[in-house]
Formats: structure tokens, sequence, C-alpha cells
């Protein structure tokens, strides 16, 4: 009886000599089929999106702000006062804090004092610092931004004030 012949196995490539998936673009029609990779990327740029400490009393300036800042694709965390935002980042809860938006007129402490503090750490100071108001006092907003404020908003905040920061969020 003749033995049998065994079967004839062709090694697998190796990762690094396997070819690169060809990735082809969908027809009109097609399901759309998305490699691995491609989903990856768009995980990263999610989690890369900046993120703005919106600090204001108003629980409904908090709001309008947080909604124009989120319809910009912003990450927002909101807090009611100047002395929480400053727990929260001295703790080091909001590590990722690429903007603080604040009100200037607040209890306990001032978005003025905000800025003073945030300019004033070595941990903090590179965070840009916007100080919102609803009354336009043009010493006020003078003494804000030679104190390092980045601008000076006048409420009500609307997206084209939004759209204006974008470019200095970092």
């Amino acid at each position: 009886m003749a033995a049998a012949a065994a079967p004839s196995v062709s090694p697998s490539p190796s990762p690094a000599t396997a070819p690169a998936p060809k990735v082809v673009s969908p027809k009109a029609g097609d399901r759309k089929v998305v490699p691995v990779d491609a989903v990856e990327v768009e995980l990263k740029l999610e989690l890369e999106e900046k993120h703005v400490l919106a600090v204001d009393d108003s629980s409904v300036d908090r709001a309008v702000i947080a909604k124009i800042l989120r319809s910009s694709k912003y990450r927002v965390t909101t807090v009611e006062s100047a002395t929480r935002a400053l727990e929260l980042l001295a703790l080091g809860l909001l590590p990722d804090v690429n903007m603080i938006i604040t009100d200037y007129w607040m209890p306990g402490m001032t978005g003025y004092e905000l800025l003073k503090h945030v300019k004033e750490s070595s941990e903090l100071r590179e965070i840009p610092v916007v100080i919102m108001s609803s009354e336009n006092v043009p010493t006020r907003i003078t003494r804000c931004l030679e104190e390092g404020a980045e601008d000076f908003l006048l409420k009500p905040v609307r997206p084209s004030d939004v759209s204006r920061l974008c470019s200095r969020i970092r």
C-alpha cells in the first residue's frame, strides 16, 4: 500500500512581510466597510478633541456656553465657581484642559482672581483663560487682558465668539 502523501502546508506570511490590506472606496449603494485601522484613528481623534472648562455661577449661562462649545465639537466640563475650578485643576481631576472660559463676576472668587491664580501657577499658566461678562467695563476688560486673559467676551456668548477662539485653544 502506498504511503499517503502529507498534505502540503504553505507557510503563512509573517506580520512583517504580510501585504497591507487594500482599502477600496465604496461605490454608491455599497455598504460602508471600515478597516480596523481607520476605526482606531477615528477613536484617537475623538480622544484628542479639545477640552474646555466653563466656569459660571449661573446655571443658564453654563448651559448656553456648554451647548455652543459642544456644537463646535469641544468636550466641556462645567463648574459653578472659580473655587471649584481651582480645586479640580489642583487635584489633577481635569488634567487635559485646553482652555478655561470663566464669568468675571461670581460670588466667592471672581473670574479675574481665577485668571490670576492660573497665570501664577507653574502647572496651569499655559492654559488660555477667556473672561466673559455681561458688563462692558473698559477698565475691567483692559485689566484682565493685561493679566494674561486670552480674550474678553461680552455675554450673551455667540457661536461666532467660539469660532474666533478656536485657533487659540491649545
